[in-house]
């Protein structure tokens, strides 16, 4: 076996890493900030709405107050691999206030505390798919 051939070896190892760590990492992250959503009615979680490359327009009707319709969501439109830009959108008119302490069920918010949990994430998933 010669070098090119371990060359075009590393870098499949390493591309399917990436891969794996971007899919990983915007579940988790995703997934977390449905969870973290406050519910009452169930509305707030059910508009989380995963797309990629534009990010949704509108709202929905789904009140969905375990969240597992809008992670299975996530988990079928969040790509196999890295390089494209996969986005969480929730356009209630409300969900700012939520973010910023309205309900005593998440006062630092859901995407915020979320977000500061994405390096552990990563992390984690770096030294799971380690090359």
């Amino acid at each position: 076996m010669g070098f090119s051939d371990e060359v075009r070896r590393f870098t499949a190892k390493t591309t399917e890493a990436h891969d794996k760590i971007a899919r990983v990492a915007t579940l988790e992250l995703f997934s977390g900030v449905i969870k973290a959503t406050p519910v009452d009615t169930g509305r707030a979680r059910g508009n989380w709405q995963t797309t990629v490359g534009t990010p949704a327009r509108g709202r929905l009707e789904r009140e969905d107050k375990s969240g597992s319709e809008a992670i299975a969501e996530v988990e079928a439109k969040t790509p196999e691999g890295a390089g494209q830009v996969t986005m969480l959108t929730n356009n209630l008119p409300y969900i700012d206030e939520l973010e910023f302490g309205s309900s005593k069920q998440a006062p630092q918010g859901m995407v915020r505390t979320n977000l500061a949990r994405v390096q552990k994430m990563v992390d984690a998933a770096i030294r799971k798919n380690k090359v």
